[in-house]
């Protein structure tokens, strides 16, 4: 039997930031832990929280000033003692897949005890991949998951999470053909489901077999937000305005000076607070300033010629090198928001890369670039025959 030992070790997000079964040669067991030091130091920090709160509570009531207000003070031992419960959960919890090429078997184990279920792989309708905007205090990823779908949520079985998109295309593709199962994913207009078969056909070859569909209607409607030019073969859509929102590029701008003003107009800090505060939010604001600087000044352009297609950044400085699919490497194109966005965008997907644009722009507008990207891969697919 095939064993990955897979430890979860993510800065504090559910069950770790990275994680993947392979399922190539069954029967395997695979385990899922928590991170250990990050349970540990969630105990620390709540002894830390509860413990000496609840000390001076203690001593406070052993005298004669005692009154209602103190019940306030309660709070922080409550808070204590459910992280500590949290922290010793974390250490113990342990989550076992096993599948022997017909059943899947989970069973999870921790502080409230152990408890497993089986299903046959035959439950299950698809492999779905999806992304996942995760936001802590300090900082903010994107999940890459991929996950076995079940017609009952307590029965899904996520395959693989992890926070770079390096090679997440080619592992949902490989889940597809080891399961034999349709692929999943989520499209602007609702769940896109692709044989297995077919997932590494390219979109040439998927509109050869009447499996992709050009809405050739949406290229003679009008194309808000972009300029279009023909030169030579090569079809150029550049968006006319800025990526990002006038109100949060405002919102970016304004935020530093937060920092700013208490940094410098808060007479009650000690001056190295005031220093760092006010140091902080110089800094964040010149990186803010420049960031809306170029997105008012550089617009992005996509180029769809016979030989694929490329995204590009135009600016003072002239047309950058962009990145680049081939048109035979060009396995999905779709309409889709990206993180659990609410503005969707064209995506362009090979196994090696991905590439989107026009988020934000009209529906009418995404669907003349998609369907400009396909009658272009479908005229030159016919030409190369």
């Amino acid at each position: 039997m095939a064993v990955n030992i897979n430890v979860g070790g993510g800065r504090g997000h559910g069950r770790g930031r990275r994680w993947w079964i392979d399922l190539s040669s069954p029967p395997v067991e695979a385990h899922q832990t928590d991170s250990k030091a990050g349970g540990v130091f969630l105990i620390l920090f709540a002894l830390a929280w509860g413990g000496f709160s609840t000390v001076g509570l203690v001593s406070k009531l052993q005298s004669d000033d005692v009154g209602p207000e103190l019940l306030i003070f309660l709070i922080f031992p409550i808070i204590g003692i459910g992280m500590l419960l949290f922290g010793i959960h974390g250490l113990l919890w342990r989550r076992t897949i096993a599948f022997d090429g017909q059943t899947f078997t989970v069973t999870e184990s921790g502080l409230k005890g152990a408890k497993s279920w089986t299903q046959p792989l035959s439950a299950y309708e698809g492999v779905m991949q999806s992304t996942e905007r995760v936001r802590t205090k300090n900082s903010s990823y994107t999940l890459y998951k991929i996950d076995l779908v079940h017609p009952d949520p307590d029965y899904k079985v996520n395959l693989y999470t992890n926070t770079t998109e390096s090679g997440f295309r080619g592992k949902w593709e490989a889940y597809a053909r080891d399961l034999n199962l349709p692929a999943f994913e989520q499209g602007e207009g609702g769940m896109v489901r692709r044989a297995a078969a077919d997932l590494d056909k390219s979109v040439g070859e998927l509109i050869r077999e009447g499996k992709v569909e050009i809405d050739y209607d949406t290229l003679s409607q009008p194309a808000e937000g972009v300029a279009v030019d023909i030169e030579g073969d090569t079809i150029a859509i550049t968006r006319t305005g800025p990526t990002n929102t006038w109100w949060g590029s405002l919102i970016a701008v304004l935020f530093p000076l937060i920092f700013v003003g208490v940094g410098f107009f808060a007479p009650d800090l000690p001056l190295f607070g005031r220093v760092i505060f006010g140091g902080m939010g110089l800094l964040f604001e010149l990186l803010f300033v420049i960031g809306v600087y170029q997105d008012l000044t550089t617009r992005v352009r996509l180029r769809i010629g016979p030989d694929g297609v490329r995204l590009v950044k135009v600016g003072g400085g002239g047309e950058s090198k962009g990145k680049f699919i081939p048109a035979a490497e060009i396995e999905a194109v779709t309409l889709n928001g990206k993180d659990n966005e609410l503005r969707p965008a064209l995506v362009i997907s090979s196994d090696r890369k991905t590439l989107r644009f026009g988020a934000g722009l009209p529906r009418t507008t995404l669907e003349f670039a998609m369907n400009t990207l396909l009658a272009k891969v479908a005229e030159t697919d016919r030409y190369r025959r």
